[in-house]
């Protein structure tokens, strides 16, 4: 096929690295925790309670990324409010690399270099407010060299990349760029050798994909052609526009030189895929223009070595789809696909009337109404349908091509049914919830799940109704599937299409010991297969089991339960599969006084097998969470996260044993500038003698000679936040560190929900914890406040009713009137509530129609004349989750008892707050309320004489 290349494409030149500061930052070995540099500050140096516009400053590891042997590290260290940062550290010596507003970051493979897209700074983005002044903002990108810290920025950045196992560099300049610089059409690519610093641009590309493998680049290419006909002045002005030609590329680093695949007037191309290998690039190909309404595409491929070739996927009334999957299998033996049924023509506009005839036609004038169907035989009632037709109209039936012999295989010939994509070389499941979908409206989500072959498409369905939560483990030889079923442990055997019951003599529980929803309890979980395929590890509450095939159940951690520490496997192989044979890394956290660690666990099967226990080894234990973030590929270093209240999540390494630990960040040095708090475990029991825990923040200048307004905040469980850093961002959540620097103390109580009474559940948790801190000495009893959004928003709504204990209460987007929020609509995703309430997180466990009093009983606004407490409520008018109907009822009814009442409106708000403005506004205003409650200061002007109606543009 002929070379598309042309000298105005391609052009060679030589690059020099331009000089630029270069900042660096280094982290010693051994670097002190927050605490520990606190007790170094200078008596002098006072720390200040915090303000808004220091929370907004607080930043947070995002868009993280490593080399595969965890050499060099990259992130963007984002703020609330504010431009974010770009690093790069060298863990190696802890060297780190600053880039100013850098997100998005890359790394070549060899950890030579790293990329972030740059973004304009936030003020020039705050300037900008028209739609030109938007469009002259200019996105960058900035290149750093690891080895040495020099940066080059490279200005109109829309996408960059390595290739060439990170030997090259491209940057993808926007088509603004382009134009200026010679692209009629696309985008203009750069692409820069990083051992010569020789340059290659080349012009009008649409799009690019680098293998992973190899020095190879596909290139979307597209040009214009010479149009010598239909240019007089009669011609149409779709005859004047120019036309275009597409082309594929194949381009090979090691020698620039490129292969064009495909190269066509009358077609375009797009999601070119490479397989993992990089000796193959599968792609779509379509006409350009179409009269059905979804274009038929076509599969072409190529392989090094040969050409390029369109491959028949063909299936009986179905079109290979552009929404398809392009997905290879990690062997680069089959490629995965999807097609939809095929689609009809185009429909015509409206037809214009000719005659009197046809402007009185009704089949005419039909074609312009506007008219949804609600049938109660529908599987998705209208709003879902809404809510998701744009998803199942890009959902396709998938099937297998395998490439040795290029035969197809369906694997699903339905749309609507999700076939689980996965690298097990043997068998796919497949999960169909369409026979279960009316039921989802109040009983929750269910499906189908079945067992596909990937050579025969043959399927064998292995259960009925599972939750939706259970989507079948396969185990690597493909011949069983576990997973469970009524709260038991399930096999299914391929062979026979059997499915058998497991470890059924083991005295525990493999599902949520401690539910409290009236819904099926969730299952704690499978860790994977073990890599022979004999058996599987699974948890309970606490421990890690080992059941085998034959049947065979055996604890592994053993310890779990009368330990109070729950382990749970934190490393597996790439397949994610168990090497019992080799040291297996577990994660612990300890139920009780919620700290974590990380243990090794010891398993050989041959000891198993002659009665010998596993091996279970402490290697890192504190006060404080741990995370796993990523491990090596050897699996002998260990990125991983340390935190507690006091001390930021940032990144630290470890060789496998930790024998060793460095820190590698301090995203967050400012902390130790303000006035934070010191956490600590706090136990009482419910009314009902159910023994609950809580976390209790005092200020780090707490005089334990006098008592405390007091912030409560709630949900369900919070307990577990014991050893875990307050997220610093202004929202709809009361801020801990806030709080405590204006005098406050926080506490965060656990609930027990009773089945039919979550209201009332409520009261029975919070009452004896605000009495256990009264007798603490720490609160003071006439100052105490209460905040609660969404869930927790109506139980803060409801228990106002039933204890005056509170002095003043914020409630969030609360359901104040369950009968008519029981069939209400959750507008952001379409589903009835219905479910919520028989089954779900509302927990009345029963129709309203089967019995109407707990809907009445658990109902705030049916209560109202029994509130004492002032209330402030907020709400968004556009909330998708809680209908913002819910607070009207609840402030009017307050309303019309002459209750202490204000709700806040926020407009064009969702459940929760996104306008930084409003988020700001919402902060000032609940602390204003609770300081003038709390601690006797003037009440605003809002609460005091409210805001007339303001109309905003």
């Amino acid at each position: 096929m002929q070379h598309m290349f042309t000298r105005h494409m391609l052009n060679r030149l030589r690059h020099r690295w331009l000089p630029v500061v270069m900042i660096v930052a280094l982290l010693p070995f051994g670097m002190q925790t927050s605490d520990a540099q606190a007790q170094n500050r200078s008596a002098t140096t006072q720390p200040r309670a915090l303000e808004l516009t220091d929370i907004m400053q607080f930043r947070e590891i995002q868009q993280q990324v490593t080399t595969d042997d965890l050499s060099v590290i990259a992130f963007s260290a984002n703020p609330d409010y504010g431009d974010r940062e770009g690093q790069v550290v060298r863990t190696n010596d802890g060297t780190i690399y600053l880039v100013e507003r850098g997100m998005r970051p890359q790394l070549s493979s060899d950890g030579r270099f790293a990329v972030f897209l740059q973004e304009p700074p936030l003020l020039e983005r705050e300037r900008a407010t028209s739609r030109e002044e938007r469009r002259k903002l200019v996105q960058n990108a900035v290149l750093v060299d690891v080895t040495s810290g020099e940066q080059e920025v490279f200005s109109h950045a829309q996408a960059t990349g390595f290739a060439a196992d990170g030997q090259f560099f491209y940057v993808l300049h926007n088509d603004t760029y382009a134009k200026e610089n010679g692209s009629e059409h696309g985008s203009l690519l750069r692409l820069i050798d990083l051992n010569s610093s020789e340059q290659t641009l080349i012009h009008n590309v649409v799009d690019i994909v680098a293998a992973s493998e190899g020095h190879r680049l596909a290139l979307h290419l597209v040009r214009e052609l010479a149009n010598t006909e239909s240019t007089g002045s009669e011609a149409t002005s779709e005859e004047k526009k120019p036309a275009t030609e597409h082309a594929v590329v194949v381009y090979n680093l090691a020698n620039h030189s490129g292969s064009t695949l495909l190269q066509t007037a009358n077609k375009v191309a797009s999601k070119l895929t490479f397989a993992p290998n990089g000796q193959a690039l599968a792609f779509l190909v379509a006409d350009s223009d179409s009269n059905l309404r979804e274009t038929p595409q076509t599969l072409w491929l190529w392989q090094a070595g040969g050409g390029a070739e369109a491959v028949n996927t063909d299936r009986p009334n179905m079109i290979l789809s552009e929404h398809s999957p392009i997905r290879w299998s990690d062997d680069n033996a089959r490629l995965f696909i999807g097609h939809r049924p095929t689609p009809a023509v185009k429909a015509e506009s409206r037809p214009q009337p000719e005659s009197m005839a046809d402007l009185y036609d009704l089949d005419r004038l039909l074609v312009d109404r506007r008219l949804q169907v609600w049938h109660g035989d529908d599987g998705m009632i209208m709003p879902q349908q809404r809510q998701t037709h744009s998803q199942r109209q890009r959902a396709t039936a998938t099937s297998v091509l395998h490439l040795n012999e290029r035969t197809l295989v369906a694997l699903s010939d339905n749309v609507n049914e999700n076939v689980m994509i996965s690298d097990n070389p043997h068998a796919v499941m497949v999960s169909n919830q369409e026979p279960h979908l009316r039921d989802r409206t109040w009983d929750g989500f269910y499906h189908d799940l079945y067992y596909v072959d990937l050579r025969s498409g043959e399927r064998q369905r292995v259960a009925e109704r599972l939750t939706s939560s259970q989507r079948g483990l396969i185990s690597p030889d493909g011949q069983y599937v576990v997973f469970m079923a009524d709260s038991q442990v399930q096999l299914f055997t391929a062979a026979n299409g059997q499915v058998t019951t497991l470890a059924t003599d083991v005295a525990v529980s493999w599902v949520d010991e401690e539910n409290d929803r009236p819904a099926e309890p969730s299952p704690y979980g499978f860790a994977g297969w073990l890599a022979h395929s004999s058996g599987f590890w699974i948890y309970d509450r606490f421990d890690i089991w080992q059941v085998t095939v034959d049947n065979v159940a055996t604890n592994l951690t053993r310890v779990g339960r009368d330990q109070n520490q729950q382990f749970r496997v934190a490393m597996f192989t790439e397949q994610r599969h168990i090497d019992a044979t080799q040291p297996v890394l577990v994660r612990m956290y300890h139920e009780q006084l919620k700290h974590s660690g990380f243990y090794q666990l010891e398993v050989q099967s041959s000891q198993l097998n002659q009665g010998q226990q596993a091996l279970l080894v402490p290697l890192l234990e504190d006060q404080k969470t741990y995370s796993l973030v990523a491990h090596s590929d050897d699996h002998q270093r260990l990125l991983f996260t340390e935190q507690d209240f006091r001390q930021f999540p940032d990144l630290w390494i470890a060789p496998r044993d930790f024998s060793t630990r460095q820190r590698l960040t301090d995203v967050n040095p400012q902390r130790d500038e303000f006035i934070w708090g010191h956490a600590e475990l706090v136990e009482w029991e419910s009314t009902r003698g159910e023994p609950l825990q809580g976390v209790l923040i005092k200020p780090d200048n707490y005089d334990p000679n006098k008592r405390y307004p007091v912030m409560v905040y709630f949900y369900e469980k919070f307990s577990q936040r014991l050893y875990q850093w307050n997220q610093m961002r202004v929202n709809h959540r009361p801020n801990f560190p806030f709080y405590l620097g204006q005098d406050y103390v926080v506490f965060l109580p656990d609930v027990h929900f009773r089945i039919g009474a979550p209201g009332p559940s409520a009261t029975e948790s919070l009452v004896p914890a605000i009495e256990k801190i009264i007798e603490m000495g720490v609160a003071e009893p006439n100052a105490i406040g209460l905040h609660g959004h969404s869930w927790s928003g109506y139980q803060a709504a409801f228990l106002v009713a039933e204890t005056d204990i509170f002095t003043a209460v914020v409630s969030g987007a609360p359901v104040s009137n369950m009968t008519s929020a029981y069939s209400g609509i959750r507008w952001g995703t379409g589903l009835a509530r219905q479910f919520q309430y028989e089954t779900g997180q509302s927990r009345i466990g029963e129709s309203m129609f089967d019995n109407l009093e707990p809907y009445l009983l658990n109902s705030p606004v049916f209560v109202a004349d029994r509130i004492n407490t002032p209330m402030l409520i907020q709400f968004g008018d556009k909330d998708e989750a809680v209908p913002w109907e819910q607070g009207i009822e609840y402030y009017l009814a307050l309303r019309r008892l002459d209750k202490p009442v204000v709700m806040l409106q926020y407009e064009g708000e969702p459940h929760h707050l996104q306008r930084f403005a409003n988020k700001i506004d919402y902060s000032i205003k609940m602390l204003e309320f609770f300081d003038h409650f709390l601690k006797g200061a003037p009440a605003p002007s809002w609460w005091q004489e409210g805001l007339e109606y303001q109309h905003y543009e």
